[in-house]
């Protein structure tokens, strides 16, 4: 009967074997094992340092392109936007360094910034009760002349915004016009006073205004940082569409985003390389001086 103390020797003597095995093993094998991991590590390092040089240069040349746009933004903006009234929309998530560089370099250019508007998280919400009020507030507030809901107003975009399409067409009429204003100035309260009241936007006229005059311009800023859900996201979605009505209804709309928030599953991405459709413009690095001066 084999007892307990043979299969312990047993263990023992196998554990041994295999440590006489590795130690000899690597002696034999040690002067040319370090030779080549010499050589790798070598070779490594020389890649880490190329890298390391490159983006310091790289580093360097970025931050001597800013400082130029700094200090050229006057001359370079100077006359473009004379006369010319500007709104900025800001979606929740907004890089706030960013609308200030994009209001600074706005009134360089000599528009009249009319104020921001900043959309609430509620506005996105894509839930049934949602899509029910904003439709409602959309035909409740409509002027003459806007029909939520029409043609104009669907852009395709996805069935879950319904409410959002409409609720754009609305908000983006008391925005911003062409030339003469479309809306008398109370109309335009009125309707944007009813969605901010519902708590889908927050309002901040400039100059302590009690509202926002209507502008011949928009700025959209998209979140500072993508959304997971990529660019099928509701958000994208409705921020592309409140954008499209934005342009319609003025003379022209950008829209800006952070090179973080720019990337892969935003709006500005979905843009560019999705299916909309649109034509808009974007910015997609408005966290930069060069990016506000793009703007």
């Amino acid at each position: 009967m084999i007892d307990f103390r043979y299969h312990l020797v047993s263990i023992v003597a196998v554990f041994l074997a295999l440590a006489i095995g590795i130690v000899i093993g690597a002696s034999a094998l040690k002067p040319e094992t370090l030779k080549v991991l010499d050589r790798a590590s070598k070779q490594e390092k020389q890649q880490i340092s190329g890298l390391q040089a490159e983006k310091k240069n790289m580093q360097a040349q970025i931050t001597s392109d800013q400082a130029f746009a700094q200090a050229a933004a006057p001359q370079l903006l100077a006359n473009l936007l004379t006369g010319q009234k500007v709104v900025i929309v800001t979606a929740p998530g907004a890089d706030g360094p960013t609308v200030t560089g994009i209001s600074t370099a706005l009134h360089q250019a000599g528009a009249k910034v009319t104020g921001q508007v900043q959309l609430q998280q509620a506005f996105f919400d894509t839930s049934a009760s949602t899509q029910n009020t904003l439709d409602t507030l959309a035909t409740k507030l409509a002027p003459s002349g806007v029909t939520p809901g029409s043609e104009n107003a669907q852009l395709g975009a996805d069935a879950l915004i319904g409410g959002q399409e409409e609720a754009g067409q609305v908000i983006a009429s008391a925005l911003v016009s062409t030339d003469p204003p479309a809306l008398s100035a109370s109309e335009a309260k009125s309707i944007l006073g009813g969605f901010a009241q519902a708590g889908y936007l927050q309002l901040n006229p400039a100059g302590g205004a009690s509202t926002l005059s209507p502008a011949d311009l928009a700025v959209v800023v998209i979140p500072a940082t993508a959304p997971t859900a990529g660019d099928s996201d509701p958000e994208n979605l409705a921020l592309l569409s409140l954008s499209e009505q934005l342009r319609q209804a003025s003379h022209g709309t950008v829209l800006a985003g952070t090179l973080p928030g720019s990337g892969t599953g935003s709006a500005i991405d979905d843009l560019i390389n999705g299916s909309t459709g649109l034509r808009l413009s974007s910015v997609d690095n408005a966290n930069t001086e060069t990016g506000q001066i793009l703007v």
